[in-house]
């Protein structure tokens, strides 16, 4: 059987009256689109059953094609669907279209989790730097994993620029928005997020503090040296490791002996990232001469 009558036999079940043979259809046609397959799935973006409209416009998303942006905004807007006003937020980021740069900032309070989320996500890659206002108060939403794309979507936007409000979420009730903010603020080189990273180097989790030793060492200046010196001390033998790394790169004298103390530390890799350490330091490497 020619792959022509393959896709006429698709074609056809594009009619039937069952919206699940439709939509396997619109499925298989994803890799057999030409001009007049193109043109038969534009006019299945107004199927009655939102399922199938679902899968032609996954289908049809690497087209960019005008009529499916439209539909797209358009579900966004007005579907009382979640999966697809959801799926609607994704592909517009997917596409990057920027047409919907205003749909997408007025749905940053829907209803679902799961709209809210990829909204943030999809403004982060249309890259509309207006859109960081909108992505601010996504900071303040009552799910985790909203606040957790909001702050993702920023450092996308901004990965150089400070963002000060950021530095409320080094407080936040999750931990991985915690270490995510002390990353991004490390990026940004923030700093007048110092004080809140110095208490965040107390936090109880270690992968928080570890962030935060990567964000006062991206700072870097003489200030972050008593703070990464206590950081030798830290229980979590990752923590300890890198903030020796920081402080070889610094190479503040009063580091010196504090390195040398955890030259006897009980994990093998935080001595031997002490000694790289110290290597950056010319006493010690005259001692190691003589």
């Amino acid at each position: 059987m020619s792959s022509s009558t393959n896709n006429n036999d698709i074609l056809s079940q594009l009619k039937d009256p069952d919206w699940r043979v439709r939509a396997n259809a619109v499925y298989g046609l994803k890799n057999k689109i030409d001009s007049k397959t193109k043109l038969t799935l534009l006019e299945m973006l107004k199927d009655e059953n939102e399922y199938v409209w679902l899968a032609t416009a996954k289908t049809l998303k690497t087209t960019k094609e005008k009529k499916l942006v439209n539909s797209l905004i358009d579900k966004l807007k007005n579907s009382k669907n979640e999966e697809i006003r959801w799926n609607s937020a994704y592909i517009l980021g997917e596409i990057g279209e920027k047409k919907a740069i205003d749909i997408l900032h007025s749905k940053i309070e829907d209803d679902s989790i799961e709209v809210r989320r990829n909204v943030a996500k999809a403004i982060g890659k249309i890259g509309d730097k207006k859109s960081i206002e909108y992505l601010l108060k996504m900071l303040e939403d009552n799910d985790p994993s909203v606040r957790k794309q909001a702050i993702t979507s920023i450092n996308i936007l901004s990965p150089t620029k400070p963002i000060n409000e950021l530095i409320n979420s080094l407080k936040d009730k999750d931990k991985n928005i915690r270490s995510l903010a002390a990353i991004v603020i490390g990026k940004t080189k923030t700093e007048d997020a110092f004080d809140n990273l110095l208490t965040a180097l107390n936090d109880k989790n270690h992968i928080v503090r570890l962030s935060t030793v990567y964000a006062l060492d991206k700072i870097g200046g003489d200030r972050i040296v008593d703070p990464l010196i206590n950081a030798l001390k830290d229980t979590s033998w990752e923590v300890r490791s890198d903030a020796a790394e920081a402080l070889g790169k610094i190479g503040n004298e009063k580091a010196m002996n504090p390195l040398l103390e955890i030259l006897n530390d009980e994990n093998n890799y935080v001595r031997r990232t002490a000694v790289n350490a110290l290597k950056n330091y010319k006493n010690f490497r005259d001692k190691r001469i003589d």
